[in-house]
């Protein structure tokens, strides 16, 4: 695949690990931070469709309608909507045919993202939905507090702090944005910022909450993920926080965001946060520089 489709769920299906690599590389606190919305509610299943689904190998997208009764993370605009459910997800790591439909009009706690006024299941992992227990509800609510904690903390850290290699990231951001910048040099920018190394990653993760238009929009990077076979992936980011976010993917190897062509607001900024808590979490103890 060369060019990755805006959309988080093309990216997710034809990039996502298999499902002994989701398990492994998908800890709860991303599950937590990748979601939009986390509820506690009955789901009522199209049965009939997903079974055909199964049967046919004909796939798309069906709508679970959710009666939410409880929200751990986020607040739904009703306590009626729906979420959409691709049957063929069990395939790339996601949620079974047989589970979803096992929750038929049972109590579930549901992780999920907004796209484009959309619901879906947060991630491709069978965890993405649960039978409602306590015990995840309580472990949910925890960390949804412990991340916003750490969001603070990133915040706090940033401004009061000069991090590592902050006049190096500051300058290619100028760049990044100058509409002087010659067109034929913008490769170079976005790769002096992935050159940097993982010590820039705080700096980066603070320059990421930069709404500015790119200069020049596109940039092409080895893949990342293991046995690829692509020489090069396009990207198509549209702001800072678009081209920080696929910096910090080729840093970290974490899929955690996908604006890297762009997205939302709402996107952008959920992106934004998902980057402050990994960054305390991983550099929290980490002397400044």
């Amino acid at each position: 695949m060369k060019f990755l489709n805006s959309s988080l769920l093309v990216v997710i299906i034809f990039l996502w690990p298999s499902v002994g690599q989701a398990e492994k590389e998908h800890p709860f606190w991303q599950l937590v931070a990748k979601s939009y919305l986390i509820v506690e509610g009955s789901i009522t299943v199209p049965v009939e469709e997903i079974q055909n689904a199964g049967q046919t190998g004909d796939h798309d997208y069906v709508e679970i309608k959710v009666d939410a009764s409880k929200p751990l993370k986020g607040n739904p605009e009703s306590a009626h909507f729906n979420f959409r459910y691709y049957t063929d997800t069990e395939q790339y790591g996601g949620v079974s045919r047989r589970k979803i439909i096992s929750q038929n009009g049972k109590p579930a706690i549901l992780f999920l993202q907004k796209v484009k006024k959309k619901y879906y299941l947060a991630a491709y992992v069978p965890e993405a939905l649960e039978p409602a227990n306590t015990p995840l509800a309580t472990r949910v609510l925890k960390e949804v507090d412990v991340q916003e904690k750490l969001i603070q903390a990133s915040d706090s850290h940033a401004d009061r702090n000069v991090l590592p290699k902050e006049s190096e990231v500051q300058s290619l951001v100028e760049l990044m944005v100058d509409k002087s910048t010659d067109p034929a040099t913008a490769q170079a920018v976005y790769e002096a910022v992935i050159a940097l190394g993982k010590d820039a990653i705080p700096t980066i993760v603070k320059y990421m909450d930069d709404r500015r238009k790119l200069n020049i929009p596109k940039i092409s990077l080895p893949p990342w993920w293991p046995g690829a076979h692509e020489g090069l992936v396009h990207y198509g980011p549209e702001t800072v926080t678009d081209v920080m976010s696929v910096a910090l993917m080729a840093l970290t190897n974490q899929d955690l965001t996908a604006i890297y062509n762009g997205g939302t607001e709402l996107e952008r900024a959920q992106a934004v946060r998902i980057w402050k808590v990994y960054e305390r979490r991983t550099y929290g103890k980490s002397a400044s520089r």
